[in-house]
């Protein structure tokens, strides 16, 4: 091994092997040939692997063999070996079976590989004596390993140590109990995959233009991994690439490619082992629960775990990930370390590659300043044809990087293993959840139509300007620079008209005397879309809707995620005032006096039973968390049960329950399947369950209980955020103290609404930032209308449409004043053919303050 290691270190320089790992990269069309034919080779041992057993699945065995193939890259004497049994055993499969056929497995494969290193010898440039020394040792393995075999199901007296004998006699039975035929069949099965190992090394001489036929590969394979069977170093490290060289020179490749190509071989099955292979590695059943560090994570409906300080910080780094805008620029700063590994030792380069940052990050601040929300996402794709045309400069390798890697994130890691983890979907979700990010519109980062084409052009960009340094480049992507900055300014005036008119009116209608109510239950199904709960069967919901006051058009905030909405209906405020714009919080805590702010003042008390990222907004003095890493199936029961006991403890006067499971399936199945529906009628007996125990209690005595979402959800991914129609009306139903019964309301509302709501109906004031108006209480506001004056100078083209997006609903009468500053257009015709009820004219033009002052006197 040692004389191996130093004759690597002679002949390859890291420069070269650097090259070699590059120009693979550089080749997705190979690289993805070979990912797919080493996958399959482990698929067909792990289908012969089955056939010795005779019982298990062939996918979870071939996530063992997975997992093996990661410990024996990670550790040194073959640890993956040891552990496969340990891994196997489970339901029908003893450690004893296990043993018996990883062993009888490993004797198949060492068989199977000396007969194709005997059978391609004829082919390579050695003798006959030299083809004996070289496969000698081999066969003298297999010889002994079948002896073993025969003398183990024969039952002939060997003397034997007593510690070893009940094991032996365990591998005796089981050997004794598998068949000649299943022998047969593995070894049937067990040839093409070591003939479709070699995928690896051929690959890899295709691109480093090795001249290496497909029998020669397959026979280099053969011989390379036969002298592995034993070795001391995380992957064979020497052994690997001095055995495998010494085979390529005896197929008539030079010394220095043979080389090259034997260690860049060997470092892509390393890159194999620590991406695909570890994904493949989280199949083996039972998996999740075997991470101490996950299990003591893990809660359930009867425990109610705390989610712990480490989920809270871990919750903010995912939130990173998962929004887009921060994931658009730690993907893209990812992916060009990663195209700069190859040139580590070029200090020119890394000169190169800081300047090329310098450059784009204008554009990236663009990118993340602007969503480009909806249909707004095709000026992103315009601009990368934009690139394309104008640059002339394609990186495939780049290319393959960026929508690769983007798509083992999105699909492989969070549609698949995050969501089985934490929540336990099925890891077969990314057959269906690859499909649902193509399609999905929200602002996170599994928004493809929206990240794919932002991280193309600033990678790309990045690439060309690193090939292509100088002053008049630089000046030519800045140009680029500023055109796409500028058409993203007025793509986003011209165009993103679709939101919802906030109300910026204070709550007007006030209660600082007696409550009306001596308890506000507020339980928020969250990303409950208000459509979908119609289509379901919920008989606890229908009765609140028959026994109370149901708001069928109550509408969500912009932008549309769970802090953001959280946080505006506990504060009444709007997202500009409390300051929370994402579920990504860079500064903890709402800007402004929510609810439980003002509870305490008052005397009384608020709790909000939740997750984890709530407490970016409202802190840990005020939310009771509940760990999300708990089944989705478990975790509204866990949630209830949290607030059962914050009832117990502290008799609150407001308790907020959000209820998770609903969005969870929307976002790993869908909203428009049939699962999110029946998860909305599991929430609607959970529910039923909570509120039933209240009452056994006392708790719902003079109460009153408020059903809502946070927001809806869209199609794909369940997004939402950029307020498609289904993200945008809520659920709203009020019931109990000071509640109407059978009214419906169809005007538009505002979940900033049940803040102001709340707070009248516990008799204390709403919080100071609140622009909510109040819900179902049966009593008007008694002041005078509500005034919006519009100062305006020369703006005839624009009023109309900000007369237009005027809401005439916002808690009262409203009456618009516009005060035509000695305008020499024709402002004051164009306020009066768009309805304004008061147009003031000026003679001349006499300032912003005075026409404001014209206008308060008006």
């Amino acid at each position: 091994m040692v004389v191996s290691a130093a004759a690597v270190v002679a002949f390859v320089s890291p420069n070269e092997l650097a090259d070699g790992v590059k120009r693979c990269f550089q080749s997705p069309g190979w690289m993805a040939t070979f990912v797919g034919l080493y996958t399959l080779a482990f698929a067909l041992r792990a289908l012969a692997w089955r056939v010795l057993l005779g019982v298990g699945s062939i996918w979870s065995l071939h996530g063992v063999l997975q997992a093996s193939l990661v410990l024996n890259h990670a550790l040194p004497v073959k640890a993956g070996e040891v552990a496969r049994p340990l891994m196997a055993r489970g339901p029908g499969i003893s450690l004893g079976a296990a043993t018996t056929s990883s062993v009888v497995a490993r004797v198949i494969d060492v068989c199977v590989l000396a007969s194709l290193a005997v059978l391609l010898l004829p082919f390579s440039n050695l003798g006959a004596g030299d083809s004996l020394r070289m496969v000698g040792p081999a066969l003298l393995l297999v010889s002994s390993g079948a002896l073993a075999i025969m003398v183990l199901r024969s039952g002939a007296g060997v003397p034997i140590p007593a510690p070893a004998k009940a094991i032996l006699e365990d591998l005796r039975q089981a050997f004794r109990t598998t068949s000649t035929r299943q022998y047969m069949l593995a070894a049937a099965i067990t040839l093409p995959s070591w003939a479709l190992e070699a995928s690896a090394v051929y690959a890899t001489a295709r691109v480093l233009g090795v001249d290496l036929p497909v029998h020669a590969a397959i026979g280099v394979s053969a011989f390379t991994i036969l002298f592995q069977v034993f070795h001391f170093t995380p992957g064979g490290i020497g052994i690997y690439e001095g055995s495998m060289s010494a085979a390529l020179v005896s197929y008539g490749v030079d010394l220095d490619s043979a080389v090259v190509l034997a260690t860049t071989t060997h470092a892509l099955k390393f890159a194999y082992a620590f991406t695909v292979g570890v994904l493949f590695s989280v199949t083996i059943p039972g998996v999740a629960s075997r991470l101490s560090p996950l299990a003591r994570l893990r809660g359930s409906a009867s425990t109610a775990k705390d989610a712990s300080r480490f989920e809270v910080i871990a919750a903010r780094a995912w939130n990173v990930l998962n929004e887009g805008k921060p994931f658009t620029l730690v993907f893209v700063g990812g992916v060009l370390l990663a195209l700069a590994i190859p040139h580590a030792g070029d200090a020119g380069y890394w000169a190169r590659w800081s300047l090329g940052i310098l450059c784009i990050a204008p554009l990236a601040l663009v990118f993340f300043r602007f969503d480009f929300p909806l249909r707004l996402r095709t000026a992103l794709w315009g601009a990368l044809g934009l690139f394309l045309l104008v640059f002339q400069f394609v990186d495939l390798g780049a290319v393959a990087l960026v929508v690769g890697a983007y798509f083992v994130f999105t699909v492989g890691l969070w549609g698949s293993i995050y969501y089985h983890l934490r929540i336990g979907m099925p890891l077969t979700n990314f057959t269906r959840f690859w499909r649902l990010v193509l399609e999905n519109p929200d602002p996170t980062s599994g928004n493809f139509l929206e990240q794919i084409p932002k991280c193309l052009v600033l990678v790309l960009g990045h690439q060309w300007l690193v090939q292509s340094m100088g002053v008049g480049s630089a000046a030519a992507w800045l140009l680029y620079t500023a055109i796409v900055g500028v058409s993203a300014i007025l793509l986003h005036q011209w165009f993103f008209t679709w939101l919802p008119a906030q109300s910026l009116v204070p709550t007007r209608l006030r209660n600082e005397g007696e409550a009306i109510a001596r308890r506000v239950i507020v339980i928020v199904i969250d990303g409950c879309r208000a459509d979908r709960l119609r289509e379901a069967s919920t008989p606890f919901i229908d009765g609140l809707r028959a026994r109370g006051t149901e708001y069928t058009n109550l509408r969500t905030v912009y932008p549309a995620r769970t802090v953001t909405c959280f946080s505006s209906m506990l504060t009444g405020a709007t997202p500009q005032r409390h300051g929370m714009h994402s579920n990504f919080v860079p500064s903890l805590g709402v800007k402004c006096e929510s609810l439980f702010d003002v509870l305490t003042e008052q005397g009384k008390t608020g709790r909000l039973v939740g997750i984890a990222h709530l407490v970016d907004a409202f802190g840990h003095d005020t939310v009771e968390t509940v760990t999300a890493v708990t089944h989705n199936d478990e975790i509204d029961a866990a949630l209830s049960l949290r607030g059962q006991q914050v009832m117990e403890a502290e008799n609150p006067d407001l308790l907020v329950l959000q209820l998770l499971s609903v969005d969870q399936t929307g976002h790993a199945r869908g909203s428009y399947n049939g699962e999110y529906l029946e998860k909305i009628e599991e929430t609607d007996r959970t529910i039923a369950a909570f509120m039933g125990w209240c009452v056994e209690r006392g708790y719902l005595e003079d109460a009153t209980v408020i059903v809502t979402a946070d927001h809806g959800q869209g199609i794909g991914i369940g997004g939402h955020g950029h307020m498609s129609p289904s993200e945008i009306v809520v659920p709203c139903i009020l019931a109990g103290a000071g509640i109407a019964s059978g009214a419906s309301h169809d005007e538009p509302r505002s979940i900033t609404d049940i803040a102001a709501t709340v707070a009248y109906l516990l008799g204390v004031p709403p919080p100071s930032a609140s622009v909510g108006q109040v819900l179902a209480v049966g009593v008007e506001a008694d002041e005078g209308p509500i005034a919006v004056i519009i100062p305006a100078y020369n703006e005839s083209e624009n009023l109309p449409g900000v007369l237009a997006r005027v809401p005439r609903h916002a808690g009262g009468d409203v009456r618009v004043i516009v005060v035509d500053d000695g305008s020499t257009d024709s402002t004051a015709a164009s306020a009066r053919q768009a309805g304004a009820d008061v147009v003031v004219e000026h003679g001349s033009n006499r300032g912003l303050g005075a026409a404001l002052r014209t206008g308060l006197e008006a």
